[in-house]
């Protein structure tokens, strides 16, 4: 269907020539009247032709005038009608449209609103019409000032902050155009009290958010799942790892850099799986640029909203520093309760064993089996006083199969050796190389390393117990005080037997006496009875 542009066209093409054309044979007939009035005048006989002719151009001259006017009275009639739809059209928008229409006068008052109007200022017509648009505003020099500056360059376009007849707030956004019609000014607004309440709950929920973040001790951290590349990450990151986010920010994937090198392969190769499994969870050690390491536990997962937005991985890390110092005190404290417990069951064995065995030679060798278990030696011996000055090898272990001879080590030969029995204070030798009054001996095994421990019982120096290795710094102080406790139940034992060995050997004599005795009573007997005989 044309528009009323196309239809107005033809028309007004039409009335142009109309006009021209009744004018020509308007301007026409006037000539050929004149000329008959100048004929009559001079008494000159017109011809018949001529009168018809200035008769027919006035009739159509006529009838073009009253074409004329006819079309425009119908183009008149067609104009009120399209006028008349317009201005339906235009009341149909106005009564129906969802934004707020008013009209104001230079005033500031409304003098016509749509219903749109009524409903979001929330009052009706009367109270409208009643009062200055100013009063709808929380602040109403507000109003003045903008509708000043609007009059002046007739159109203006903003956001207000108003409140409605029952006094809830209204946000809105305007645009207002100047002399619509007279001393009328036309306003829009659009309510979007809605989307201004989004925004600020957005914001609260965000500095909130962000306050969180910021306080507490874990980072919470967000990644883009593919490239892997930090996105955000709390406060707590510069506490935690020393490194600013600034820099973080910067360099995206820096973070990686301060994994701990014996945890970066394992770390890195968990965060990739991490979008396709959905959870990420490890413990794992940072460097940080003062060269101390944190222990640091991360948990996050995967967050894929929608097809538009990229997919993120979202968690937090916490330092557990403290926590694996911790554990590992713990767990050494176990070790060390373990061990003295292990030790505590070793020694008590190892008296036991010691106690019951009351003959040297098991005794000796139970000993230095016993000291195996409990200190690391290359060869080791044990030296019974038999002088005030020496030695006797007693036994030794491993033991050496061409030695056959007894062998006995005089105290001038060691100043270690005169140190342990007569100060009775153990000796503990890391390196003997190191050691100028050091002198080799074969009761001592190639030693270099060495341990000497007095076995003293009831105050009284029974012997020394000689551990050695070849290694130099094999032994520890730990050793030397395992030497030493398992000592103090060897000096006993050594000592019990001794006693048992001259209990043994008195018993032996004494059955000897007692068995040369017998045999003198009974020859004693046997010479009386003779004697008797014989008289």
């Amino acid at each position: 269907m044309p528009s009323s542009s196309q239809q107005a066209l033809p028309s007004q093409a039409h009335k142009k020539w109309l006009t021209i054309c009744a004018f020509l044979v308007l301007f026409a007939a006037v000539v050929l009247f004149a000329t008959v009035l100048f004929a009559r005048y001079n008494h000159v006989q017109p011809m018949s032709w001529f009168l018809i002719a200035v008769l027919g151009g006035l009739s159509f001259a006529v009838f073009l005038l009253v074409r004329y006017f006819l079309l425009l009275r119908s183009e008149t009639r067609d104009t009120a009608t399209n006028l008349l739809s317009m201005g339906r059209e235009f009341r149909s928008v106005f009564e129906n449209v969802l934004d707020a229409i008013l009209i104001l006068d230079n005033a500031g008052f409304c003098v016509e609103a749509n219903p749109a109007t009524l409903a979001i200022l929330r009052v009706d017509r009367d109270r409208l019409f009643a009062r200055p648009f100013a009063d709808f505003y929380v602040d109403p020099q507000e109003f003045t000032r903008r509708w000043t500056t609007f009059l002046r360059e007739k159109y203006q376009r903003g956001s207000a902050e108003l409140l409605r007849g029952d006094g809830e707030p209204l946000f809105a956004q305007y645009t207002a155009a100047a002399d619509h019609s007279p001393g009328c000014h036309i306003v829009i607004l659009c309510d979007v009290t809605e989307q201004v309440n989004a925004q600020r709950s957005l914001k609260e929920s965000e500095n909130r958010f962000q306050e969180m973040a910021n306080n507490i001790q874990e980072v919470f951290w967000m990644l883009n799942a593919d490239t892997k590349d930090v996105l955000y990450a709390s406060k707590a990151y510069e506490t935690i790892t020393g490194q600013s986010l600034s820099d973080l920010y910067h360099r995206p994937s820096s973070y990686k850099e301060l994994i701990h090198p014996e945890d970066r392969t394992r770390f890195l190769s968990k965060l990739e799986e991490t979008p396709a499994v959905g959870r990420f969870d490890e413990e794992f050690r940072i460097i940080r640029p003062d060269g101390g390491i944190r222990w640091i536990w991360s948990r996050g997962f995967l967050v894929n909203d929608s097809p538009e937005t990229a997919r993120r991985l979202v968690g937090v890390a916490l330092d557990i520093t403290s926590r694996k110092t911790a554990e590992e005190e713990v767990a050494q404290h176990l070790s060390e309760a373990q061990a003295a417990q292990a030790e505590a069951n070793a020694l008590r064995n190892a008296t036991l064993t010691l106690t019951k065995n009351l003959r040297m030679n098991d005794l000796l060798d139970a000993l230095l089996e016993t000291l195996s278990s409990i200190v690391p030696y290359d060869s080791a011996s044990v030296l019974l006083l038999e002088t005030p000055t020496e030695f006797l090898v007693a036994r030794e272990m491993p033991r050496s199969p061409n030695r056959k001879n007894i062998v006995v080590i005089d105290m001038s030969h060691s100043r270690f050796l005169q140190d342990a029995s007569i100060a009775r204070k153990s000796v503990f030798l890391e390196n003997t190389r190191r050691e100028a009054d050091w002198r080799d001996h074969p009761a001592f095994g190639a030693a270099r390393s060495w341990i000497c421990v007095p076995l003293v019982s009831s105050e009284n120096l029974v012997g020394l117990l000689s551990v050695s290795s070849k290694e130099p710094g094999r032994f520890t102080r730990e050793h030397l005080r395992l030497a030493k406790s398992l000592a103090l139940s060897a000096a006993v034992a050594i000592r019990n037997a001794r006693l048992y060995e001259r209990a043994e050997i008195y018993a032996s004599e004494l059955e000897l006496q007692l068995k040369l005795l017998k045999e003198a009573q009974e020859a004693l007997r046997q010479t009386q009875g003779r004697s008797e005989e014989g008289q």
